[in-house]
């Protein structure tokens, strides 16, 4: 059943981007967005790349080895604009928030343009990832996730189980001491929300991995966090109106090390950062400490299937504070300088926890661009 975005109703001036929101917004904005309006906007979840007269986004950030590909579009009729996102549920929420408020902030009513958004059902989202190359990974035991790419010794080579070109995933292993196997896991789209849970419920029915591990960024909901600068973590993330816990396998290992500004709470899990309003922090802020999209789907996908998990972030926003970099300034030489000191620390946990010496050569600046 489609779902209509009342664009005219969003309160811009609430939402906690503040004067950021816009560059947020229009930096992600599929290009055919922008030449014309369109009486009907519809997004649903499909992946298709290669489909005749699917137009690919000429702003993708071909640079990066890992979470490039973006939503395409599709020309219905000269009335009807098709977006397609890889199908994810919150995936395809959070782009049709995204036109819908590019569509505000640029005074386009709706009464002139139409967004609407078709979930994808269960079936169709794991089916596209139990199709892919997933199916070729060898026996592992835990799964490293998120920016892995500024992680994975270097000396080792991505794999993709096929000669075959085009996949959506790549890895590396590492074979510990003790004989277990771990792997590096990248992806060419964005496992955002729900999808990186079913990748690990996908590789779960192919091998019986013990531990995940996620390794990210997440919003402080708490003002003295300067974003940049802050590591967190916990056991505990409230998603869809419930709280999950559990006992992370990273704690015992923290607990043994000083890492300056690393600090453990609650985490709330959103569909989308532009769910982010000041009402939202107000039922948020006594409840939670930090936000994401992604850690309490992988926490309800490991506790269905007996996996331990653990989840390492640095703070790149600061909702409840105003500051000078935000998710809008990523991209900005002293963003990208202050992370590759983040991403020192999280390699130090890293090999402490797998009992390596370490993970490689340092990290190349501009493998920290996001």
């Amino acid at each position: 059943m489609a779902v209509r975005i009342d664009h005219d109703s969003l309160q811009v001036d609430k939402h906690l981007m503040h004067e950021t929101l816009e560059a947020y917004v229009d930096g992600k904005i599929h290009p055919l967005l922008r030449k014309r309006v369109w009486p009907r906007i519809v997004v649903r979840g499909h992946y298709a790349r290669s489909a005749p007269n699917v137009n690919i986004s000429s702003t993708e950030k071909r640079e990066k080895r890992f979470n490039w590909h973006r939503p395409t579009a599709f020309i219905v009729n000269h009335l009807i604009l098709e977006i397609r996102c890889f199908p994810g549920r919150d995936y395809v929420q959070h782009y049709a928030l995204l036109i819908a408020y590019y569509l505000r902030l640029n005074s386009i009513k709706a009464t002139a343009s139409v967004v609407e958004y078709t979930l994808p059902s269960s079936k169709a989202c794991m089916d596209i990832l139990l199709q892919s190359n997933l199916q070729f990974m060898g026996a592992v035991d835990t799964i490293i996730l998120g920016y892995v790419d500024h992680l994975a010794n270097e000396y080792h080579t991505w794999e993709t189980g096929t000669d075959l070109p085009n996949q959506l995933f790549a890895w590396k292993y590492i074979q510990l001491a003790d004989g277990s196997v771990v792997a590096f896991v990248g992806s060419m789209m964005s496992l955002w929300g729900d999808i990186i849970g079913d990748v690990v419920r996908t590789i779960r029915t192919k091998h019986k991995i013990s531990n995940v591990l996620y390794l990210g960024k997440a919003g402080s909901l708490r003002s003295q966090d300067e974003p940049n600068k802050v590591l967190v973590t916990g056991e505990s993330s409230r998603v869809d109106g419930k709280l999950l816990s559990w006992e992370s396998p990273l704690t015992k290992t923290l607990s043994t090390m000083e890492i300056p500004d690393l600090y453990q709470g609650t985490h709330v899990t959103v569909p989308s950062p532009l769910v982010e309003t000041e009402d939202w922090l107000t039922r948020n802020q006594k409840r939670a400490n930090w936000v994401d999209c992604e850690v309490g789907y992988l926490a309800e996908a490991c506790q269905e299937n007996n996996i331990q998990f653990g989840y390492l972030h640095f703070i790149s926003d600061n909702v409840a504070q105003k500051h000078m970099y935000s998710l809008a300034t990523e991209r900005q030489d002293a963003v990208i300088s202050a992370r590759m000191d983040i991403w020192d620390k999280v390699r130090q946990v890293l090999s402490t926890h797998l009992g390596i010496e370490d993970l490689g050569a340092s990290i190349q600046r501009d493998l920290c661009k996001i």
